[in-house]
């Protein structure tokens, strides 16, 4: 005969049997979904880097803005793209999904290096361009009808020895024309705020996939010592000093007027509506840019880069009419480099170094003993030494003929 507490043991050791049985159940279950899980993660990120290699691989994707899905590999797992300008680049976003699970990359995006290695243009109106000093120029040129020659400026025969090497086709009168103009899409939604509001000692950080975040400065505010990073644009209706203590990161600057102070380090884009000074020592890493757009109502605009500053991505004034392409000056000091592109509609002094393409309306030099027009000193021109995987920021609208690549992940 069984007792009674046996009976009651047994129906306790049957409940706390069932209870583990169940919870080993449910570990079983939880880590079977949660290996699919991660499973499916794991296919989206791969997805999202073939989405992009796919989407890059076809010129024709970029002959317009717009937003499209596709079943790359026709297994139910969707990924979906759009783009849109931020300042001089392209701003690539690429979403792959599965029901509940999306996984997002976004990238900045521009042209690839051309077979043609395209040094130099510069535009034709009835005189040769002039070379002299160490002047070097290496890669294809678009020169004037009546070529170039060799001239002497400073007197010093045995230091005049310009050097050009490249195929050589004849130019036009006007220069390609740019797609640069404003910052951001004027159409775009975006957060504005005013300076003062933000908090001046911590990081102020907005990601790309949110709304840009527009600061506004008052007259007189500084940026010093602040740090910003991501999709921010500061606007100031006044000059704007960028002091060395400032910190940049893929941010996008508007002023009239804008002073990159020495020794500055960062990476923005900075638009200006009159005139960029780049003091001495700056760096602005990859991928940066100075832009001034056109203006016909705004003549004597000017961007100068100083000795011994460096910029990796691009350079750009625009001009619309002759008077105010006259007018615009670019001035690239010794010792200064660009490793990009450098659009000049305007007159452009180049004693410093551009590794990359330079198109130029004129080119002019400014000495103790006068003024020179469309001569060439001891500039370096090198398109056959710009890096290897470097892209240019998108100045044409020529999408439907360029191939893209990744410039930055974000």
């Amino acid at each position: 005969m069984v007792k009674a507490g046996s009976l009651l043991y047994a129906v306790y050791v049957c409940l706390l049997i069932s209870v583990m049985s169940a919870a080993l159940i449910f570990i079983f279950n939880y880590n079977l979904q949660l290996s699919t899980r991660q499973a499916i993660q794991s296919d989206l990120i791969d997805l999202c880097d073939s989405c992009i290699e796919f989407y890059l691989s076809d010129p024709n994707n970029f002959s317009e803005f717009t937003t499209e899905q596709l079943d790359l590999f026709n297994n139910g797992l969707l990924c979906g793209f759009s783009k849109k300008k931020w300042g001089s680049f392209t701003l690539l976003t690429v979403q792959a999904f599965f029901k509940n699970d999306t996984v997002q990359k976004r990238a900045f995006v521009g042209p690839r290096d051309t077979v043609k290695k395209l040094a130099l243009v510069v535009c034709d109106w009835d005189e040769p361009l002039k070379v002299s000093g160490l002047t070097l120029i290496k890669g294809a040129m678009e020169l004037p009808s009546a070529g170039y020659k060799k001239v002497t400026i400073l007197g010093n025969n045995q230091l005049n020895k310009p050097i050009l090497e490249g195929a050589v086709s004849r130019s036009s009168q006007l220069l390609p024309e740019v797609t640069i103009g404003t910052p951001i899409a004027e159409s775009e939604n975006s957060i504005g705020t005013s300076l003062s509001k933000m908090d001046k000692r911590s990081l102020i950080y907005n990601d790309f996939k949110k709304e840009p975040l527009v600061i506004e400065l008052n007259k007189g505010e500084r940026l010093n010592n602040m740090s910003f990073k991501g999709n921010v644009v500061i606007k100031s209706e006044d000059t704007l000093y960028i002091e060395s203590s400032t910190k940049l990161e893929d941010v996008i600057v508007q002023a009239p007027k804008i002073v990159i102070g020495k020794g500055f380090k960062g990476r923005a884009q900075f638009f200006a509506k009159k005139e960029i000074t780049v003091e001495e020592e700056v760096l602005l890493g990859y991928p940066s840019s100075l832009v001034i757009p056109a203006n016909k109502g705004l003549f004597e605009k000017k961007i100068t880069l100083s000795r011994d500053s460096k910029i990796y991505g691009g350079v750009v004034i625009n001009g619309d009419t002759f008077d105010e392409k006259e007018n615009n000056r670019i001035i690239i000091n010794e010792k200064a480099l660009i490793i990009g592109a450098l659009y000049c509609n305007g007159r452009l002094q180049l004693q410093g170094t551009v590794r990359g393409t330079v198109y130029t309306h004129k080119f002019q030099l400014e000495t103790k003993s006068g003024n020179y027009e469309n001569v060439l000193l001891n500039g370096t021109i090198d398109a056959i030494g710009i890096p290897r995987g470097f892209r240019y920021s998108a100045l044409f609208d020529n999408q439907e003929t360029t191939f893209y690549g990744i410039i930055k992940t974000l």
